[in-house]
This record gives structure tokens, C-alpha cells and sequence, in this order.
């Protein structure tokens, strides 16, 4: 057999045996343009602030539209490519490099330009502790319709710190049941756990904030746990896919007290003394001189009641003898 048949046999072969797309799920590429285009069609959902969500509804479903989709293919395909968490790590992470070049060509600010957060590193006393996933897909089934994480604490936590969990949500597609709940649990030492939950509805940006209270701010954190969980609804119609991605756990150790400066003691000396030291002689002159002399000063005061003429009185004037 020749060579130059081998190759295209071969390739033949390799199609022949990679697995195929289920029917009615978006391949990788396609998926990817289509996440581009529903992403910046809520950032311009979000950035109109009044009606953000019925605009957001009527961007999403001409961006279905534009790519020849249904509603139902994109929800298939989301559940799809989630549940295979490299291969979607691979397409977000495209997605995110295409909306930023994007955003910027069509003159929209960057999303890390209006996060505060944004350049935060793991070391300092404000500081990006996560660890986990930039991102992940919840979807309303057994399998995938829960994200949870769980953080030790190590010798850069101290007593008192703050915590802020910070990332963004996005329901892919309109749904009477998108609720998601979001928990934070902090474990403390002596078997103290405190807990604080939220509702994930239609909110871009979420925070779950704990400022320990007086008393906990002097324990040591042992842990950190969290979940995001979609439940299945009992109806019909179900949750939509839920996009969470940028996160974020920020610590921030607690404030010390500012300490007052001691004030620095002078010493004064009087003016017109001169200091005897013990053992010397003053001179006649010096002598003169140490001694206390009285300054007078010459102040001119004005006078209080001056003498006016009356009104009504005339000054008198000198008489001519007739």
C-alpha cells in the first residue's frame, strides 16, 4: 500500500471512531459564539438600568435568533458541556477573552474595570483567598444541581478577620422558578458555626458578608464551607441552567487600634534668666542681667465718653460788641 493512501485512511478511522454530539446539542465552536453574544447581551441589558430585565429577556431571544437556536437546544447544550467541566473550562475561558475584546471595540467598560476586587492577590491584610473554580454551571437535576467547596484555615488567618463571597449569577433563559440559595458556613473553635444564607434570583452580583460580632472576633477560624444549590421545581416548568462565575472570598483582617503618639516634652527657658551653674561666679554684669526687669508698655487708649454737642444745641460762637 502507498503512503500517500495511509494518511487519509487513517483520518478516516480517527472520525469514524470519535463520538458524536447527541442530536440537537451545540458543538464547541458554536457554543462558544453563542455565549459571546449572550453575555454582552446582558452586560447592555445592565448597563440600561431601568427595565434591565425585560431588555435582558427580549436581548436573549435575539441572540437565539441571530444563531438559528431555540431556547430548548441552548438549555441542552448548557447541560450538556457542564457536566464535562474541562471541556467547558475551555469554552468560558474563550468566552471571557471574546467579550472582553469585544466589550472594549463597542466602547463598554471592562467588567475587571469596575471591580474593585479585580487585582486582589492572596497575600496581604485584604486579600482573594479562593482556591476553587473561576466558574461553574448549576443545573436543576441530581447530578449537577449543587457547587460546594470547603477551605481550612492556615497561619495567614487571624482572629477577627472579615469575609466577603463574592461572584456573579446569570439564569440562562426565563423561568417563574429561577431561585437558587446560596450558604456560607464558618466553623470557629469550641464547636461555634455560624451560618449565612441567600436567595439567587435575578441579581447579577451576589456578596455574602461576615463581620464576626463581639465575641467571635477573638476565636480562631478553623473553616470555611459553601454551596450554591439549585433545587428541581415540583411543576412543569423547571429552573433554567445557572451560570455563577468570578468568584471571589475575600478576607480582610480586622483593623487595629491607632495607637496615640506620645507627645514629646521640651524644655523651656525663661527669658531673661541665665542659668547659674554651680561652682561660677557670676560677673556684675551677668548679675545685672539675670535679674528680673520690669517692660512697660505704653498703650493709648481712646476715650471712652467723648464730649460731643448736643443736637438740637448750637456751638456758641463769638460775639461781635454792637
Amino acid at each position: 500500500m502507498k503512503r500517500g493512501v495511509i494518511f487519509p485512511i487513517f483520518s478516516i478511522i480517527l472520525l469514524a471512531c470519535a463520538p458524536s454530539l447527541p442530536s440537537g446539542i451545540l458543538d464547541e465552536d458554536d457554543m462558544t459564539d453563542v455565549l459571546v453574544d449572550f453575555h454582552l447581551a446582558q452586560g447592555m441589558a445592565e448597563a440600561q438600568g431601568e427595565n434591565a430585565e425585560v431588555n435582558r429577556y427580549k436581548y436573549i431571544q435575539a441572540v437565539f435568533k441571530k444563531h438559528r437556536i431555540t431556547e430548548a437546544e441552548f438549555d441542552s447544550s448548557m447541560v450538556y458541556w457542564s457536566g464535562r467541566a474541562e471541556d467547558f473550562a475551555d469554552i468560558y475561558n474563550n468566552v471571557m477573552t471574546r467579550v472582553q475584546a469585544q466589550a472594549e471595540r463597542m466602547g463598554i467598560e471592562a467588567t475587571a474595570n469596575q471591580d474593585k476586587f479585580a487585582t486582589l492577590t492572596s497575600e496581604g491584610d485584604t486579600a482573594n483567598i479562593w482556591l476553587g473554580k473561576d466558574f461553574t454551571c448549576v443545573v436543576a437535576n441530581r447530578v449537577q444541581g449543587i457547587y460546594s467547596f470547603h477551605m481550612k484555615a492556615d497561619s495567614t488567618f487571624k482572629a477577627g478577620d472579615r469575609f466577603i463571597w463574592r461572584f456573579k449569577t446569570q439564569f440562562v433563559g426565563r423561568s417563574m422558578n429561577n431561585e437558587a440559595i446560596a450558604l456560607l458556613n464558618f466553623y470557629y473553635e469550641g464547636d461555634t458555626v455560624v451560618g449565612i444564607t441567600d436567595l439567587l434570583r435575578n441579581s447579577p452580583l451576589n456578596e455574602l458578608r461576615h463581620y464576626p460580632s463581639r465575641g467571635l472576633d477573638s476565636l480562631n477560624l478553623r473553616s470555611i464551607s459553601g454551596f450554591i444549590y439549585l433545587p428541581k421545581s415540583f411543576g412543569d416548568e423547571q429552573p433554567k441552567p445557572l451560570l455563577v462565575s468570578e468568584m471571589k472570598l475575600i478576607r480582610m483582617h480586622k483593623e487595629q487600634p491607632i495607637v496615640p503618639e506620645t507627645p514629646v516634652v521640651t524644655d523651656t527657658i525663661a527669658v531673661d534668666t541665665v542659668p547659674q551653674q554651680r561652682g561660677e561666679r557670676l560677673s556684675p554684669l551677668q548679675k545685672r542681667d539675670s535679674q528680673p526687669r520690669e517692660r512697660k508698655i505704653h498703650v493709648v487708649k481712646e476715650n471712652p465718653n467723648p464730649i460731643r454737642p448736643q443736637q438740637g444745641i448750637p456751638e456758641r460762637k463769638n460775639r461781635r460788641r454792637q
